[in-house]
């Protein structure tokens, strides 16, 4: 899954996150591409505890990031992503 890093993180759901959550997600980013459904449900897991440590995402900003970081990645990979975030709603 590839996905563009300058257009994702010039997206209007980011210009409000605080600069931490940026670095976290930036961190998360970095490592999907190219990564299995499980890979990357593992890194989402290992994400969504490091971004809770902190302040984590108000739902707003949550949704508004993932429907960021889908909008940057190639369109062959957007409805696997989809996909991927729905099924680990269920467990997180």
């Amino acid at each position: 899954m590839a996905v563009d890093l300058d257009e994702l993180f010039n997206k209007e759901a980011f210009k409000s996150l605080e600069p931490e959550k940026i670095e976290i997600f930036r961190k998360f980013a970095s490592q999907l591409d190219g990564k299995s459904g499980p890979e990357i449900m593992s890194i989402y897991v290992k994400f969504s505890k490091e971004l809770s440590r902190g302040r984590p995402l108000t739902r707003g900003e949550k949704s508004a990031v993932i429907e960021a970081i889908g909008e940057s990645m190639p369109r062959s990979d957007q409805a696997r992503f989809r996909n991927i975030v729905k099924m680990l709603e269920g467990f997180m």
